[in-house]
């Protein structure tokens, strides 16, 4: 038919789908934060987690950010009538589903990386836990 001119932004409904098990364990680092529960990230809470983790690190390890911020949440101004269409683009969030991979952490510690999820989740709003890389000998 061709392609819509004016495309809504809406917010999922249904986002408790488990991930791929593809998905599932770090690909480039050797530690990684998994999600345990579904919700909403914004870009200040995926930042406020990389401060905390430059923190207790000492910048010694580095962050891989495994997630974008593709959806997009438009906002009527105040007192602004009904009507007349979708408002300017207010922030931008991502869906995090069960299972999955946000950030991975490289040149760390096993210790170092428990300590940091247990710092990560208590200023984001869904619950994490550290995966491992399983290394096999070739």
């Amino acid at each position: 038919m061709g392609k819509k001119k004016y495309i809504k932004y809406h917010k999922k409904k249904n986002i408790f789908k488990v991930e791929q098990s593809n998905l599932l364990t770090p690909k480039q680092g050797f530690y990684g934060l998994k999600a345990v529960t579904s919700g909403i990230l914004s870009p200040n809470q995926l930042e406020t987690a990389r401060r905390i983790i430059s923190k207790i690190t000492k910048r010694s390890g580095k962050i891989v950010m495994k997630i974008t911020f593709e959806h997009a949440l438009t906002k009527k101004p105040l007192l602004s009538r009904m009507g007349k269409g979708t408002g300017s683009i207010h922030s931008w969030i991502t869906y995090i589903k069960e299972g999955k991979i946000i950030l991975e952490l490289l040149g760390i510690s096993e210790q170092l990386a428990f300590t940091i999820c247990k710092a990560v989740c208590k200023r984001l709003p869904i619950q994490f836990e550290i995966v491992e890389r399983e290394i096999t000998d070739a």
